[in-house]
């Protein structure tokens, strides 16, 4: 990976919404193919979550606490938060948010 975060900034691992969604899980386990204006709507309404890859050595400073965070974390982001970044190595798609971003943690993936 050739994305290094500095300072206060988190990188994460989007979630796919339609990946998560149990709606969208059984409908494809049926062989069922959900509209684009279902998938389009079903994004919007989708909590914003992801799985945080790395961060950056001064991520929480400014508030005061100790890094509650740590690589694999599943969290929950605000919504339209970040920037996109595509990694140049392995064209994966990417987030960076800033820590005040980070809404909460999902204990065990959830």
């Amino acid at each position: 990976m050739s994305i290094k975060c500095v300072t206060f900034r988190v990188l994460v691992k989007p979630h796919d919404v339609i990946e998560k969604d149990d709606a969208y899980a059984a409908a494809k386990r049926m062989g069922l193919d959900l509209s684009l204006e279902t998938k389009l709507g079903r994004e919007q309404a989708a909590v914003d979550a992801g799985t945080v890859v790395s961060f950056g050595p001064t991520v929480f400073k400014d508030y005061g606490v100790d890094n509650p965070i740590k690589a694999g974390d599943t969290v929950v982001y605000a919504k339209h938060a970040g920037k996109k970044v595509v990694d140049p190595e392995d064209k994966v798609e990417y987030l960076v948010l800033n820590d005040e971003d980070i809404v909460c943690i999902l204990e065990n993936g959830a």
